[in-house]
């Protein structure tokens, strides 16, 4: 961020509490849906060339367009969908915001291992209708072993955490990828990724439910 005290502070205002809660009120969020064949639909052309970056993590997520000030599916909880493909394993990584997984198709283990490794005692299992989570800051990878994708449905409270200026990732794992995401400084979870690179690479997705 750049700035200057050159002319002062403009930014800066004092005001009556009246003033402040009529600020801080938040207009109403009208029920909605997303279609599943929406879902699927924009999930369709996701193959091991379409991808965010070398971990192979690709996804949709559900956003509320009456949101102001954030983006997701409320003001604090963000949900998407992951498909992981047969015999694939992503990275480890990890951030300071939980992480709930529900398994809607498919069969893998994550391995929740903050040095990193993936060993037998720390995996825990899933299978199609199962839920996992983890917790803030623990080191995570998943693995698909089924025949057919893995499909995730992911919880996050990240966006509560981001109004906050709060939200850190470690992505992948390495101390050296540990990056404050703060809007305007990171333009992907992966700290080698440019927004010429990310334009390059992105899947741009905009589906809206119409029934």
């Amino acid at each position: 961020m750049q700035w200057t005290n050159k002319n002062g502070y403009d930014w800066c205002e004092l005001v009556d509490i009246d003033t402040l809660v009529g600020r801080l009120l938040q207009p109403d969020l009208r029920p909605g849906k997303w279609a599943g064949e929406d879902i699927r639909k924009a999930m369709g052309g996701f193959t091991k060339e379409n991808r965010r970056h070398d971990d192979q993590r690709r996804g949709v997520t559900l956003v509320h367009n009456d949101l102001v000030g954030s983006a997701g599916l409320s003001p604090s909880i963000s949900v998407s969908f992951q498909p992981i493909l047969p015999g694939e394993k992503l990275a480890f990584h990890r951030h300071n915001y939980v992480a709930i997984y529900y398994w809607v198709e498919g069969e893998g283990y994550t391995c929740n291992d903050d040095d990193g490794i993936d060993r037998e005692e720390t995996r825990i299992y899933w299978k199609a209708g199962d839920v996992s989570i983890s917790p803030a800051w623990v080191n995570h990878a998943h693995v698909c072993t089924s025949k057919e994708p893995a499909l995730q449905l992911a919880i996050h409270d990240f966006p509560d955490l981001c109004y906050r200026r709060a939200m850190l990732n470690e992505d992948p794992d390495g101390h050296e990828n540990l990056r404050h995401m703060v809007k305007g400084v990171v333009p992907s979870f992966n700290n080698l990724d440019t927004v010429e690179d990310l334009e390059k690479r992105s899947q741009k997705i905009s589906i809206k439910t119409r029934s």
